[in-house]
């Protein structure tokens, strides 16, 4: 029976890890590398040790040293999480010789698996779909024209011991095979320390959707449903979804019965993931199988209920599964983003530093994380500082709660994929599910140049847009309790007394996207009306351009007299380090309900409001609210009379 288990991994999904083991009771023990001394994920341990000052090979690539501990500290068996050792069939064999179990499929599965040339042999045997190609070794550039030729271009480069993108290039005709065929073989020896690669066809606008499989030690294996992970940067994921919006029911099954009988062929146990290139009429392909915990796996936990940590420990343990097919249901929807520490303005380059500040989302929202304010980000590991998880009743609800939830991150210090991601779920395409592997290539195919930060050239331009002194006239107006700040998507503070220029400041991000000024003059007066109390009858079709200057100015000056009332109430109901942004949705929701009288439809214009300006919902919001309408009514009729 398994009592401790040694985690050999760092970040979140040590940390993922070590929360199952603590939910079924078993000990846990966190290893280190000398620069993550002060790792994380080493609190959520029960005993840590080092394992060394070399920050690779010499910790957790450290077999030797792992073992060692383990023997040391009574361990019964070892989680290797994802990367590192995860795949090493190698250090599998050593576990079995010193008799310590190892969470994960066999030795023997992680090598004929983790062979993309044999695995592919495998797979056709198993009858599993798999893609027109030359499944030997490419041995020189000849015997590589030629195959392509006899397949038909665009092929596809891959390195027979790859992963993660390295050792893959699309050639698209012969006169760039040769060139690409070096380069893919050169990058497949410095990462894997094999050269070899293979050829086959290149599928058009594919999209890489993947099954999720349980196997157990006594023959049992279930499919657990697909994950779409399409959306990729250097062929790699960082946007994840499950189910998918493309595939039907008839090829959802077709696909989970072709990896179970993969696993079948190769006597597979534990959790395991066959991946699948799909084309644009559900064709569906046999791509590879990782033998390992994948790092999207939470989205497949969220809509089925079921711990995949736990049933690897369970398996490994030799227990049977106890869910059948049939218990297997997905319900509602859910969205991984993955966080990470690099900036995509500049072809994602890594960022290292120390995180000065770190803000996660709070609420219906799941977030694996692998850093705290103050941790230090590392050059040496992998670049995923958190994965934000969302879960919907359906495709919209999740998209939505995501947007939401990626709206409260804040990081300090360190360059962030945050504002692409938050990009990438307001693109149409992405909205109505018309996504590939290609999909961030196509849209940002001149490179994602980000936001404008340059708070000169902001202010320059609402300066510019509206009549001399108009953004001032309100600044003498005693009503104002002392200074309010706004905080950007960014997390940086605009200060001001003006509540006017705050919400230009929020709306200004619209018009940085179009450089349309009458853009952003709509953006300011519609969201200006509707937040101070200007009733509208349909609030869609309404026209700011019938909006006289001192009108606006009325607008103003009503909003100085609340934003003190709304502080005060603010302060008993959440933490000081409210957002602006929070005081503007409460407002909101007041003054819809004033004009409608309808609380649900309030409701919905609040969370619209949520969605547009990049804040974030706080549950406490509403019952305050609601409970002070009677009193801001008074208020209200009181202002606008005098």
């Amino acid at each position: 029976m398994i009592k401790k288990v040694l985690i050999a991994n760092r970040g979140e999904i040590a940390i993922r890890i070590a929360k199952s083991c603590k939910k079924l009771g078993i000990k846990t023990v966190g290893v280190f590398s000398k620069d993550d001394s002060a790792s994380l994920h080493l609190t959520y341990c029960d005993e840590s040790y080092l394992l060394g000052d070399d920050p690779l090979k010499g910790s957790y690539l450290n077999t030797e040293k792992l073992i060692e501990i383990s023997k040391k500290y009574s361990v019964d068996a070892i989680h290797p999480g994802y990367g590192f050792l995860s795949e090493n069939s190698g250090f599998v064999k050593e576990l079995n010789k010193e008799k310590i179990i190892f969470i994960g499929p066999s030795h023997k599965a992680i090598e004929l698996m983790g062979d993309k040339i044999e695995s592919k042999k495998i797979a056709k045997k198993a009858g599993v779909n798999c893609i027109p190609g030359y499944e030997h070794a490419i041995k020189n550039v000849k015997e590589g024209l030629n195959e392509a030729n006899k397949i038909g271009y665009p092929v596809m480069i891959k390195a027979s011991a790859g992963g993660g993108g390295k050792g893959m290039r699309i050639a698209k005709d012969k006169n760039e095979f040769e060139e690409l065929l070096t380069a893919a073989k050169n990058e497949a020896l410095n990462a894997f320390g094999d050269d070899r690669v293979f050829i086959e066809k290149y599928i058009e606008k594919p999209r890489h959707i993947e099954m999720q499989i349980l196997a157990d030690n006594h023959g049992n294996i279930i499919w657990l449903g697909e994950r779409e992970c399409s959306i990729q940067r250097r062929h790699q994921k960082i946007i994840e979804e499950a189910p998918s919006s493309f595939i039907d029911n008839v090829t959802r099954v077709k696909m989970g019965e072709q990896a179970i009988s993969l696993a079948r062929e190769v006597n597979y146990s534990s959790a395991g993931t066959v991946e699948f290139v799909v084309d644009q009429k559900q064709n569906f392909y046999f791509l590879e199988m990782n033998t390992r915990l994948q790092v999207e796996h939470p989205v497949t936990e969220l809509v089925t209920g079921i711990d995949l940590v736990e049933e690897m420990i369970h398996i490994a343990d030799n227990k049977k599964l106890k869910i059948k097919q049939n218990d297997v249901k997905v319900q509602g929807w859910a969205f991984e983003s993955r966080l990470c520490a690099e900036s995509p303005k500049k072809n994602f380059l890594p960022s290292a530093g120390r995180l000065v500040n770190i803000n996660y989302p709070v609420g219906d929202i799941r977030v694996d994380n692998g850093y705290q304010s103050g941790g230090e980000v590392s050059i040496y590991y992998d670049s995923l500082l958190a994965k934000i998880i969302s879960k919907g009743k359906d495709r919209n609800d999740a998209l939505s709660k995501m947007q939401i939830a990626l709206s409260d991150v804040a990081v300090e210090g360190i360059e962030t994929n945050l504002d692409f991601l938050m990009d990438i779920y307001k693109k149409e395409a992405f909205a109505k599910g018309a996504i590939n592997t290609n999909f961030i290539a196509e849209i940002y195919d001149n490179g994602y140049e980000g936001k404008i930060d340059n708070k000169k050239e902001q202010e320059s331009i609402i300066e510019s847009i509206f009549p001399d002194g108009l953004l001032d006239k309100t600044l003498f107006r005693p009503q104002m309790k002392g200074n309010v700040q706004m905080t950007s998507e960014k997390g940086e503070g605009y200060h001001s007394h003006n509540p006017f220029k705050l919400v230009a400041y929020d709306c200004l991000e619209e018009y940085l996207q179009t450089k349309d000024p009458n853009k952003l003059i709509e953006a300011v007066m519609h969201d200006i009306s509707i937040l101070q109390g200007r009733v509208i009858e349909d609030p869609e079709s309404w026209d700011p351009s019938s909006m006289e200057g001192d009108e606006i100015i009325d607008i103003t000056i009503l909003s100085m007299a609340h934003i003190g009332t709304y502080n005060e109430l603010l302060d008993k109901v959440t933490p000081p380090t409210v957002v602006w942004s929070s005081i503007n949705y409460w407002r909101s929701y007041l003054t819809f309900k004033r004009a409608a009288f309808n609380a649900s439809e309030a409701q919905k214009f609040l969370e619209r409001c949520f969605l547009r300006l990049g804040g974030s919902l706080i549950p406490s919001i509403i019952p305050v609210a609601d409970g002070a309408f009677t009193e801001e009514e008074r208020k209200y009729r009181e202002m606008k009379s005098a």
